[in-house]
């Protein structure tokens, strides 16, 4: 899907992909988990805001005891959270099914990407940056476009 954003200064063109890859390792599809690995660096270095997945009108839901209870909580009071601790409540994790994982650089307002647990079903990457979706492309095998 593309969407077009408008901010303080331009529009700019978002688009998401959809990851359908399955993980056999875990039984599931691919997990924001996943791409926040793949995303490398740049997304230790950022905050990020938890929530729900609104267009669905679903609460995070994730399986692991106290790092579920963490996220929710993190949900519930949209504070952000580092990415070393993000990863670090992922590792806790057995399965997010349902999320939605916003990260922002330091002293930026916009977010650089937005990551989705979708139901277990698919994961999804929400970026303008053509180097996060040729990564995305490149390191998972079933990736579509919402078209």
């Amino acid at each position: 899907m593309t969407v077009y954003v408008s901010d303080a200064n331009t529009n700019r063109i978002v688009q998401t992909l959809q990851i359908h890859d399955f993980l056999p390792s875990k039984d599931v599809v691919v997990d924001p988990h996943a791409v926040l690995t793949m995303l490398g660096e740049r997304a230790i270095r950022s905050s990020w805001q938890v929530a729900g997945v609104a267009r669905y009108d679903e609460a995070v839901m994730v399986v692991g005891d106290e790092a579920a209870d963490r996220l929710k909580a993190l949900s519930k009071s949209r504070a952000r959270v580092s990415g070393i601790r993000l990863t670090e409540l992922f590792d806790q994790t057995v399965q997010i099914i349902w999320g939605e994982f916003t990260a922002f650089e330091v002293g930026e307002v916009a977010p650089w990407v937005v990551i989705r647990a979708i139901d277990s079903s698919w994961c999804e990457v929400e970026t303008n940056d053509e180097e996060v979706l040729d990564r995305v492309r490149q390191d998972f095998e079933d990736v579509r476009t919402d078209s």
